[in-house]
């Protein structure tokens, strides 16, 4: 009995420490989302596209252009320039009425980092960000100056936005000036991952189930 009890103590503990070097290792994969297809991989087809705001994985995207729940992707034509923006990308304010164009990122669990290229007619973008409770964690402005020309023919500035390093992100309001069109691509983002402590509670409690019922038995 002695000998059972000793190698039920020994194999918690050994289990512990593995769980405990996963978690300490483990990290969260970023999400790279450059709208060429849709989720399930189908590629968007013609000049342009829409999906639904939760088509991708991890994020739930919203406009103000048409109406909520529906993004449209436009695809550039040669005489489009610029290295970043390529294939398919997400098109707001070209399409509605509405003076302010917004786009909204809802991510599905907290993020560390969010970054993402744009392109708007003067290249001027404040992008605010969020926390699960809906507190500020700060208002960015960014001035694009590369040259972009969007498949109307009409002339952008286009640049890059990379925030981290901020505290957990929720969400991230995305605005260009006035009465101006919006163009994103290549949004990337990580998921924050489970602190290595919160696995260690739960294996220990699992851990401590087990040796409890090995005893009753």
């Amino acid at each position: 009995m002695s000998s059972f009890k000793n190698t039920s103590i020994k194999n918690f503990f050994i289990s512990i420490v593995f769980v405990f070097s996963v978690g300490f290792s483990a990290t969260a994969s970023a999400t790279f989302i450059n709208f060429d297809t849709r989720q399930d991989g189908t590629p968007y087809a013609g000049l342009g596209g829409s999906f639904p705001a939760n088509e991708y994985n991890g994020v739930v995207i919203t406009d103000t252009d048409p109406g909520p729940g529906i993004t449209f992707v436009n695809q550039l034509n040669p005489l489009n320039v610029g290295a970043s923006i390529d294939g398919y990308y997400v098109n707001v304010g070209a399409f509605g009425s509405t003076p302010q164009t917004q786009l909204n990122l809802d991510f599905t669990t907290v993020v560390s980092d969010v970054s993402f290229d744009f392109a708007n007619p003067s290249g001027d973008l404040t992008v605010s960000v969020f926390d699960i409770s809906g507190g500020s964690l700060g208002v960015f402005n960014y001035m694009g100056v590369d040259p972009f020309i969007n498949q109307a023919g009409f002339d952008y500035g286009a640049g890059s936005v990379v925030i981290s390093g901020i505290g957990d992100i929720a969400s991230v309001l995305i605005e260009p000036g006035l009465n101006q069109t919006l163009v994103i691509d290549n949004l990337n983002f990580s998921p924050v991952p489970i602190p290595a402590a919160a696995w260690l509670f739960g294996s220990g409690l699992i851990g401590l189930i087990g040796v409890a019922r090995r005893k009753k038995s």
